[in-house]
C-alpha cells in the first residue's frame, strides 16, 4: 500500500503543479484499494483536478491494471498551495 500511496501523492500533485511555484502540500488522502498489482503487471494511471477554490485543490487518481481492466486503486488527493511571496 505504501508504493500505491507514494503514486497518489506524487501523481495527485503534479497534475496541478504550475511550473515556477513551489510544490503545493498535501493536506489529505484518502485511498481505496480494490484488488491486488504483482511485481511484472503494467499499470495505467489517470489523473485528473477536480477543481480548485482559491489556495485548495482536490484531484482524483486512478490506477488499473492494464492487461485486465481490473481497478488497483482509487485516491483522492487535497492540496494547499503556499502564496509565493511578493518582497
Amino acid at each position: 500500500m505504501g508504493a500505491i500511496a507514494t503514486l497518489v501523492d506524487e501523481i495527485g500533485a503534479a497534475v496541478i503543479h504550475q511550473e515556477g511555484n513551489p510544490m503545493d502540500v498535501s493536506v489529505d488522502m484518502s485511498i481505496s484499494s480494490m484488488s491486488d498489482a504483482n511485481i511484472n503487471d503494467e499499470l495505467e494511471i489517470i489523473s485528473r483536478c477536480l477543481g480548485r477554490r482559491r489556495a485548495y485543490s482536490g484531484t482524483h487518481v486512478l490506477i488499473r491494471n492494464k492487461t485486465t481492466g481490473d481497478v488497483v486503486a482509487e485516491g483522492r488527493h487535497s492540496l494547499f498551495s503556499i502564496p509565493t511571496s511578493k518582497m
